[in-house]
């Protein structure tokens, strides 16, 4: 049996996943399985996964991206479980690097940075999304909003934790944020969040899809908080950081909506916001506006 399962959901992935799959293939360390969950895909997505010697294919009918990852979770025979997405990739040296920093801490859940790439250009993720370490229920409550500073594809964890907190949400009744979710499950159990100061995976931005939709995403999120606080067991003071939370997400929702003129769409959301949040965001609107036009009048 092998100590790590690699687990790859995809989705009508055959533009990238052959990348994926390579880069596992190239690591330093050996002794894995990868277990890619296709979620009912129409392409060659199945194809490209059984071409490759060491992929346990599985099959299921389209059910979205929790169900997914939790098949695959579920089919994962190793110890450790390394959490990889069918259109990013791995460096040669991220299984063997992690696995030892995992050891030396005797680590339950770790991640590591990586290189954040779009449009051909490339740049360590720490430097736009900060990272954090230790008991991280509040960084996880109070920053992810502006930086979702853990990866999937950087994450390796303990499956006797994962399955212990119950996995992926899959009741959930929205289909994004699922390693969000799982992430604040994890934390609520009070495991410290180890992470390794190094770039060992490639994460892209800029393929086509409606999460680049920075309404859709605001919105997504606030229905994932919005869940999450009525279906976790948050302690009284991550309570109350959820709530200002949410009263963020709702100012930054209907500052994006007057961005784009949606002035009715956005006055509900700011009328749940407070006061500071509002003119924080003015300032920082206003900001940008006189530097495009500093731009374009120089």
């Amino acid at each position: 049996m092998s100590r790590v399962s690699v687990n790859i959901p995809a989705y009508n992935a055959e533009d990238f996943l052959a990348r994926a799959l390579r880069s596992v293939e190239a690591q330093t360390y050996s002794d894995y399985e990868i277990v890619l969950v296709d979620d009912g895909s129409t392409d060659r997505t199945a194809e490209i996964a059984r071409s490759f010697e060491k992929v346990r294919y599985v099959h299921q009918d389209h059910q979205g991206e929790a169900e997914a990852r939790s098949r695959g979770l579920e089919e994962s025979q190793g110890e450790l479980v390394a959490f990889l997405d069918a259109d990013d990739e791995w460096l040669p040296e991220k299984l063997e690097r992690q696995i030892a920093f995992m050891d030396e801490r005797r680590s339950e859940f770790s991640y590591t940075d990586s290189y954040c790439t779009k449009g051909g250009k490339r740049v360590r993720y720490s430097k736009l999304a900060p990272p954090w370490d230790g008991q991280i229920l509040a960084p996880l409550l109070e920053e992810w909003l502006e930086h979702a500073f853990i990866t999937n594809n950087s994450v390796i964890a303990s499956k006797d934790l994962l399955r212990s907190v119950g996995g992926f949400d899959c009741e959930a009744p929205f289909r994004s944020n699922t390693d969000y979710g799982l992430w604040l499950r994890v934390a609520l159990a009070g495991t410290r969040f180890d992470y390794l100061d190094e770039p060992l995976a490639i994460y892209y931005r800029g393929h086509k899809s409606d999460s680049s939709d920075s309404v859709v995403m605001l919105k997504r999120y606030m229905q994932a908080l919005e869940y999450f606080s009525s279906h976790y067991p948050f302690p009284p003071k991550a309570e109350a950081l959820l709530e200002r939370t949410l009263e963020r997400t709702n100012v930054a929702l209907g500052a994006k909506l007057l961005k784009h003129g949606r002035l009715r769409e956005a006055a509900p959301y700011l009328r749940h916001g407070q006061l500071r949040d509002l003119a924080a965001k003015s300032r920082l609107f206003f900001n940008r506006r006189l530097r495009s036009m500093f731009r374009r009048s120089g």
